[in-house]
């Protein structure tokens, strides 16, 4: 029997492992930015590259400015042209412009020329420039001595013309200030992940009506906490919302925000994960939970203070298939053994043994009440028995990398 090639398979399968392969690649572990290594993939023949190409060259990298200059000067415009998902790493400062003259704000960084000539972008992916100083510093002062320098987030990437984007994802540090939308446009962005110091331009915000997902981690400033998400994100029609504090000092979701959320897109909500929470209570969650009726996937990662007095695993929606659930105290808080019970209790007889098995379910309680009557070992027995997948451990961690 022969041996089955790569290049015998049927031309459909092989561009079907192109895009997984290029999925893959551009997964985002640990806030760290992927580079151009898929690229090389191009180099293994002429058939491979002319049927891989224009997948994976829809996808580029620019991680610092050695990077920037290199592809300008090498790139040809159709390769610029071909790609739809950038990642970039965003110096952010800006030359402003000289009182009295018509000059316009020059960024520091080339990064805006190699963006404008990514005439298809769709997709964005923002993180830290790890570089240091551009390579071309010594040049552009020399140019803009009587100018200052200024933190000028967007512009520094579109000082002119900005490109309608349905994907923009930040993965900043959280002290990085981002002036939101001072640029770019919100109208068409489908999915928004944020973090770092967000500050937004004072005016009436505008609506976002085709926004579906948003990711909040590592939030810092001052903007989320004086509004409720409705105000946030006006217009949007949410289907995803991800939480997660992500900084000792970040903005930390609390009860008027849950309310909001479930109020304004409840109906439709389909997946909600909320980590690092300490300032929830959890009657509110149990009274939010009961005004999601399409939740599909719910992550809670609590961290309680002082109080556990709802039995919030009662309300879970019908249409649950995912659950993961991790409780911790506050290390200067008394542990609530009694309570954290009663939620045992509640996850076997409404989780495990619900008429229709969900499809994973991911538990983290203290040891001691894992150990009580044999409990740990009797929930895998059920698991197994009823073809569950369920993790018993830590989940946030992972949870919050995968965010």
């Amino acid at each position: 029997m022969t041996a089955l090639l790569f290049l015998d398979l049927p031309v459909e399968l092989r561009l079907d492992i192109y895009e997984h392969f290029l999925a893959e690649h551009c997964r985002v572990r640990k806030k760290i930015q992927p580079n151009n290594g898929h690229l090389r993939l191009l180099r293994t023949c002429k058939q491979i590259e002319e049927e891989a190409g224009p997948i994976l060259r829809r996808y580029l990298s620019l991680l610092h400015e050695l990077q920037i200059q290199a592809a300008l000067l090498r790139a040809p415009a159709p390769i610029f042209a071909q790609v739809q998902w950038a990642d970039v790493g965003n110096d952010g400062r800006v030359f402003h412009k000289a009182a009295g003259t018509d000059q316009e704000d020059a960024p520091l960084s080339s990064l805006h020329a190699a963006l404008a000539r990514m005439t298809a972008l769709s997709r964005l992916r923002v993180f830290e420039c790890r570089q240091g100083l551009p390579i071309n510093l010594q040049g552009t002062m020399s140019l803009h001595r009587s100018r200052r320098l200024e933190l000028r987030f967007e512009r520094a990437m579109f000082p002119q013309v900005s490109p309608r984007l349905s994907v923009y994802e930040l993965y900043v540090n959280p002290e990085k200030r981002v002036e939101l939308f001072d640029v770019l446009h919100p109208l068409g962005v489908v999915a928004l992940r944020l973090s770092g110091e967000i500050v937004v331009p004072p005016g009436e915000r505008r609506p976002m009506p085709a926004l579906r997902h948003v990711t909040l981690h590592g939030i810092t400033g001052n903007f989320f906490d004086r509004h409720t998400i409705e105000e946030c994100f006006p217009g949007a029609q949410l289907d995803t919302f991800k939480y997660a504090l992500g900084h000792r000092l970040g903005f930390e979701l609390r009860n008027h925000h849950l309310q909001s959320l479930t109020t304004a897109y409840g109906a439709r909500l389909r997946k909600l994960v909320l980590l690092g929470c300490s300032r929830l209570s959890s009657t509110t969650v149990t009274e939010c939970l009961e005004s999601l009726p399409s939740l599909e996937y719910f992550a809670l990662h609590m961290v309680t203070v002082d109080e556990l007095r709802s039995n919030f695993v009662l309300s879970l929606p019908p249409r649950l298939s995912v659950f993961k659930l991790q409780m911790i105290n506050a290390w200067y808080a008394i542990a609530l053994k009694a309570e954290e019970r009663v939620l045992c209790d509640a996850i076997e007889s409404t989780v495990l043994l619900r008429e229709s098995p969900f499809n994973r379910v991911c538990l983290c309680f203290r040891t001691q009440l894992m150990d009580e009557g044999g409990r740990r070992e009797r929930w895998s027995r059920i698991a197994h028995d009823r073809h569950v997948w369920l993790e018993m451990g830590p989940w946030e961690d992972q949870a919050a990398d995968e965010l």
